[in-house]
């Protein structure tokens, strides 16, 4: 990201896992598919279409293979292995699943899920799914429950690129077989699902679509009508305004509006609006206002609340791994805030396997 008005998170990895995962008789090699599915998607950044080039994994499979064979685990040698800076592109942590795979005839995922458990478990499996399966698990089991994980929803589906969009929608049909939509549909209000229905279409404005100054004017006017100027705030007009506009025009929305109604747009939000929906506007609004801070947030909620959300936690985590240029930023940003630094939190609140595995994510010292 240029700057905190545009986005820089990292394509989510767009190649079906279990595809990769798949150990055919094919002369095509894992580069070849790889390369094949970047010549035919158009969407994302240049720096996520650049191939990585081809990674030596033959000492790490056998590594991650013999910490995991025999009695016991050796949990910090798969810590050492997946959290290695070799294999923190997506392309390259592909390569060693795969890999691992073909080398040994076994399925990496059902490997980690026999030989570890609890919070490193879950974090071993965000990491070699990739950015995009983690997502559509994470929508998963967000909707595959007693009570819907709006957290993990808005995690997953804010904020995001019309292309991230569309490919997770894709993958959450592919793994669950069934559509996206309609399963939020059956867990959310009708304002939430309209506003998801809004996400899903994938027609907010692109990053490079510019700021033009009288449709700033113009939605700024609409969103005052929907919101302090009527009785009763009209959610599905405030939630088309925000999920049609990018993160630029957004700012420049909240700049605009202070200028002509003399309050700010985050002070509106937040007293017209309640639980779900209210969370879901100051999230897009801080993200578009400062990207940084709001990932700092972020990280810190999941550690402070009265249940620890440990899940949704690690999911953050590494998803701002695959894009470290980003993380260091929300690290800064943290430390700024809170007057105390992201490892040192982790350290005092976290423990064992747990611990080491997220400090190594976030590239900090034990």
């Amino acid at each position: 990201m240029a700057s905190s008005h545009t986005h820089n998170r990292a394509r989510p990895f767009p190649v079906a896992l279990r595809e990769l995962l798949h150990i055919s008789s094919s002369k095509v090699t894992l580069r070849r598919k790889l390369e094949a599915h970047l010549l035919t998607n158009n969407g994302g950044s240049h720096r996520q279409k650049a191939w990585v080039g081809h990674v030596d994994t033959s000492s790490d499979v056998e590594a991650v293979r013999k910490a995991m064979k025999g009695m016991g685990c050796d949990e910090k040698a798969l810590i050492r292995v997946f959290t290695s800076p070799k294999y923190a592109n997506p392309w390259a942590m592909a390569q060693l699943v795969h890999d691992y795979n073909s080398r040994f005839i076994r399925d990496l995922a059902k490997d980690i899920e026999s030989e570890t458990r609890g919070d490193l478990e879950t974090v071993l499996l965000a990491l070699i799914r990739g950015p995009l399966e983690n997502d559509a698990r994470t929508l998963h089991k967000a909707l595959d429950r007693a009570g819907t994980d709006e957290d993990a929803l808005m995690d997953v589906l804010l904020c995001r690129s019309n292309a991230d969009v569309r490919a997770i929608a894709a993958e959450y049909k592919r793994i669950k077989n069934r559509d996206l939509l309609t399963e939020i549909r059956e867990d959310v209000n009708d304002d939430l699902f309209r506003l998801y229905s809004m996400v899903l279409a994938a027609h907010k404005a692109e990053d490079a679509a510019p700021v033009i100054a009288t449709e700033i004017d113009h939605k700024v006017t609409e969103l005052q009508r929907a919101t302090e100027g009527t009785i009763g705030a009209n959610a599905v007009a405030t939630a088309q305004i925000f999920t049609s506009s990018n993160a630029a025009q957004i700012h420049a929305m909240s700049e605009a509006y202070q200028r002509k109604y003399h309050r700010s747009m985050e002070d509106v939000i937040e007293k017209e609006f309640r639980g779900d929906m209210e969370d879901a506007l100051l999230r897009m609004y801080g993200h578009a206002m400062d990207r940084a801070k709001m990932d700092a947030q972020r990280l810190r909620d999941p550690l402070y609340k009265t249940v620890r959300k440990d899940r949704l936690f690690i999911n953050r985590v590494v998803s701002l791994y695959w894009d470290q240029n980003r993380f260091e930023a929300a690290k800064a940003a943290y430390k700024k805030r809170y007057g105390v630094s992201f490892a040192k939190d982790v350290k005092d609140i976290l423990s064992g396997d747990y611990e080491d595995a997220i400090l190594a994510l976030a590239r900090e010292k034990k």
